[in-house]
Order: C-alpha cells, then sequence, then structure tokens
C-alpha cells in the first residue's frame, strides 16, 4: 500500500476542496430570480430559469456591491489581475455588451408532428417555460423548470466540482408524462466577452468531432455562433473567421480575434415516460490554459470551448475593445499562446453516447463542499439515481449515506488493476460484514442507510492513464435528496468475521466492463 503516496494526494485534495469553500461567505446574493454563487476564483450569476447573466437589481455580488442596472450582471466571472496595476479584482467573461448565455430543450411529444422547446437566455428571450424555481447556499444552486407545451422537467443543479475554481452543473431532463419525448435536443449557448479584452476574444473547441451523433456521441451540432438564439428549432450558423473555412461540427484552435461565442446542441434520442437523462456541464476559470486544460482531464470533460483574451498593449491600460489590441509581440502581455491573464471555460461531461454513471470509466461526479470552520469536506452527489457508479476521489476509505430517504441495496467494486486490486472492506454500524474483491457485490439486508468502504488505494494523477479514482457501483431504493460519502482518515484492519456476503454480478457483464474500460479523456 502506497501510504506517502496516498497521504500526499489526500492533502493536495483537501487543501483544494478548502479552496471550492471559498473561506467565509463572500457576500454573494439569492432572491426568487436568481442567484450568485462563488467557488474560490470563479463565481456564476444564475437566472431561476437556469440561465447565466444573473442581473436583478440588489442582488450582492462577491464583491459585496449590489448591482445597480439592467447590464451590472454577473455571469461567469473570475477573481484575478487584469490590469497592469496588479489590483485584483473580478471580472466578467459572458455579460459584457449584452446577456447572451442560456439554454433550450425542444421535444417531440407522443403523436404530434411538430416539435414544442422551451427556451431561456436574457438577451434573445424565454419562451415555452414553466415555472422556475431556485434554491442556493453560498456556492451551490439548484433551478428547476418545465416546458409549458409538454410534460418535461428541466433541472439544473451547481456547485464546486472536484477540479479548482469550476463548477459541476447536474442537469436532468425528465419526462414527466405518459406519452413518450421523442428526438429530445438540449442547446446550450453562450457569448464570450473575455476580458481584459472584451468583444474580442480567441475560442477554442475540442472534443467535437469525436463526439458527433454520426461518431457515436450525442453532438448533433456546434460552432462559434454565440448569438444564436437559445431554442434548439431555430437553425444556428457559424461566424466567419479570418483564416478559418468554417468552425461547425469540428474541432478548432484559437479562432479570432474577433466578438464570437459557442453553441452546441446535443441529440439524446427518446425518453420514455418517467426515464430522465443526465449529463454535466462545467463552468471554470483559470489563471491560464494549462491549468484549465488540466481542471477539465480531472472532470473527464468529453467537449469543451475556451474563451481567451486578446494580447494588450500595457500602455494603453489593457481594458479591451479593438482600438487597444496590438500583436507587437514585444510589448504585449496575455493572449492565446499562454491563456494568460486568465482563460475561461465551458464543456460538457457524459455526451459520448452514455450517460454518466453508465459503467466505471464513465462515473457520476460529487460537488465538494467544505467546511471552513471545521476542515471537514463531504463529496455529495445531488439527486442520485440507483445502479449508478459513483466517484469519489483519494482516501482510505469513505462513509456513504443516503440523505433524505432510501435504503442501500448493494454496493459493487470496480474491476481490477485500473482503481486497485483489494481487499475491499464493508462495515455497517462498526461490524464489518463484507470483504470484497475487484467486481464482487455485496448485497444489504433492510434499513442500511450508511455504510463504510474501506482499503481504497489511490491512484498516481500524473498517470497518463489516469480518469477516474475509484468509481463504486451502488443500488439504492426511494428517493433520495442526496448521496453523500465523507472521506476517512485514519488507515483500519478489519476485525471480526464478516457475515455471509451475496456477491453477483448483476448482469452487467463484468467482461463488457472490462473490455470497456478505455478511457474517456479530454482531447488534448
Amino acid at each position: 500500500m502506497r501510504h506517502g503516496l496516498r497521504a500526499t494526494l489526500l492533502r493536495s485534495v483537501f487543501v483544494t476542496a478548502l479552496a471550492f469553500g471559498g473561506g467565509p461567505a463572500l457576500a454573494q446574493g439569492v432572491n426568487e430570480f436568481g442567484a450568485v454563487i462563488v467557488n474560490g476564483n470563479t463565481a456564476l450569476g444564475i437566472n431561476n430559469i437556469g440561465s447565466l447573466n444573473f442581473s436583478d437589481v440588489g442582488v450582492l455580488g462577491p464583491n459585496g456591491s449590489p448591482t445597480t442596472d439592467e447590464f451590472d450582471a454577473w455571469g461567469l466571472s473570475r477573481r484575478g489581475v487584469f490590469g497592469t496595476d496588479g489590483t485584483l479584482t473580478w471580472r466578467d467573461a459572458t455579460s459584457p455588451g449584452c446577456l447572451c448565455e442560456g439554454w433550450g430543450v425542444a421535444v417531440r411529444y407522443g403523436s404530434a408532428s411538430d416539435p414544442v422547446a422551451g427556451f431561456a437566455n436574457q438577451s434573445s428571450g424565454n419562451g415555452g417555460l414553466l415555472g422556475g424555481t431556485i434554491s442556493a447556499t453560498p456556492n451551490t444552486a439548484t433551478s428547476v423548470v418545465g416546458l409549458s407545451e409538454a410534460p418535461i422537467s428541466v433541472r439544473h443543479a451547481f456547485g464546486p466540482s472536484l477540479a479548482p475554481d469550476t463548477f459541476q452543473v447536474n442537469v436532468t431532463i425528465t419526462n414527466t408524462g405518459s406519452d413518450t419525448a421523442h428526438n429530445v435536443i438540449y442547446r446550450r449557448v453562450m457569448d464570450w466577452d473575455v476580458p481584459p479584452t472584451e468583444f474580442n476574444e480567441y475560442v477554442t473547441h475540442k472534443g467535437v468531432a469525436a463526439n458527433l451523433v454520426t461518431n457515436g456521441g450525442n453532438v448533433l451540432f456546434a460552432s462559434n455562433d454565440g448569438f444564436v438564439s437559445s431554442d434548439p428549432r431555430v437553425l444556428p450558423g457559424d461566424l466567419p473567421v479570418p483564416n478559418f473555412t468554417t468552425t461547425i461540427n469540428v474541432d478548432f484552435v484559437d479562432a479570432g480575434a474577433q466578438d464570437h461565442g459557442s453553441v452546441f446542441d446535443f441529440a439524446f434520442g427518446d425518453l420514455a415516460p418517467g426515464e430522465s437523462r443526465n449529463f454535466n456541464i462545467f463552468y471554470g476559470s483559470a489563471a491560464n490554459e494549462a491549468n484549465a486544460l488540466a481542471a477539465l482531464q480531472t472532470l473527464n470533460a468529453n467537449v469543451y470551448s475556451l474563451g481567451q483574451s486578446s494580447p494588450v498593449d500595457p500602455s494603453e491600460g489593457g481594458e479591451g475593445g479593438e482600438g487597444e489590441v496590438t500583436t507587437v509581440a514585444s510589448t504585449t502581455t496575455g493572449g492565446p499562446e499562454t491563456g494568460e491573464p486568465a482563460t475561461f471555460f465551458f464543456a460538457f461531461g457524459g455526451i459520448a453516447g452514455e450517460e454518466p454513471g453508465s459503467s466505471p470509466t464513465n462515473p457520476v461526479l460529487p460537488f465538494v463542499i467544505a467546511d471552513p470552520t471545521t476542515g471537514a469536506v463531504t463529496f455529495t452527489f445531488d439527486a442520485p439515481q440507483p445502479r449508478r457508479w459513483y466517484d469519489p476521489p483519494f482516501a482510505i476509505g469513505f462513509t456513504y449515506e443516503l440523505v433524505g430517504g432510501g435504503e442501500f441495496i448493494q454496493v459493487g467494486t470496480p474491476p481490477a488493476g485500473a482503481y486497485g486490486d483489494g481487499p475491499f472492506y464493508v462495515y455497517v454500524g462498526g461490524i464489518l460484514v463484507a470483504t470484497l474483491n475487484p467486481s464482487e457485490f455485496y448485497n444489504f439486508g433492510s434499513g442500511v442507510t450508511k455504510f463504510e468502504l474501506r482499503g481504497l488505494e489511490p491512484l498516481d494523477t500524473q498517470d497518463p492513464n489516469f480518469a477516474t479514482a475509484f468509481p463504486t457501483f451502488l443500488d439504492f431504493s426511494g428517493s433520495p435528496t442526496s448521496l453523500t460519502m465523507v472521506s476517512i482518515l485514519q488507515p483500519d484492519e478489519p476485525t471480526g468475521v464478516p457475515e455471509p456476503a451475496t456477491l453477483g454480478l448483476l448482469g452487467l457483464g463484468v467482461a463488457g466492463l472490462l473490455a470497456a474500460r478505455r478511457r474517456r479523456r479530454v482531447a488534448a
């Protein structure tokens, strides 16, 4: 057992997790119309219907000052040094100029011949939606809204991810009716306005070609047209970029500099009555491109968009605008080569043809919630679904607990080799009940809402084959509001004799899982 490596990795995770909490609450605000939440050096302004660029007058932002008019909005913001005087300040990468960020869902419901849609965008307009509620803490927010012309619910749950300064958004589209929802399409669109050269940025797309529908993924359309409507029934195009033939459905690097953004359409097929489709969006910022790419690899993102500023002339203040952009290398700073002074990104996971949790190599990822007072770290899986693979980060073990209802039915371990060779120990109420090897499963008795799994072996994150830590298969009853995993720090040798364990393969086909261990790493 590599105790030295384990200690180093665990310290790294916990120090980073404490940073996620952002220390004391930063005066972010929430009301019935939206919220501003903070994760380290990144903030999101979220409307109650799930789009970004929240501008309600009087709500406090992370800097403690209230918004004063409709253009004083919070979208995807970073706290960094954007000028030449070294001042640390918040700057936004989506709200300057226009509040052009949003989403939409289109479906053809039941026997209807035409699709209907619901969409949200503060600039191009909202339509076809019912309700719109939001709940929030200093670093989490959840929006729930329905389509007005079809029984479809759309839930966006925002929270701190496993990567620094990055939010994870768990998106759940649910058919709440009694007929089939056909041809479900989700669109996300944003106009990049990257500081300090707002309206003159470089955009990069990666992972698009590999994850097109024609290649077995879920990407139906992608381009740099960040101004298109959020209604998926409106066909997007692309914005011409010098020296680029097209940005439609291709990967491209550093297109620009000009005022543009990104749009992605995802095709999820049909949803039967009561069925849901889940996937992830990641919004984040970093001090440079290398750090942004490292965050995306940690999160196993399939597709991403980078927004980066143009090089600026320090003698002109670097406050943005085409008149201040120069390409004289000896006098410029920042730009797309290094991604400084900040690289902003949004990305997607679970859109490579299978939804998160379907296999050990594509597990459900947690929110990371840190208590700045006690230092305790809880990894939270929001609105969990049964019979999924869940991936906690590094530790000797974890305490698993269902919150808000439900009982554990079964726990399973991943295949050997990639995630540690075992044995793994299952405790209930402090009593050892099972010893598991890789690819084995234990059936709980009734009434179990909390258990421990010990004997995990952390992996080397610098290994080029690294993708996940220790995915665990979990089945449970009921509809819990969350699943939590709390890291166990101290080693503990098993004591006593375990009760007979019911070991099985769940009909999942372990041979198939072994064959499916291809790592879905972010495109380089």
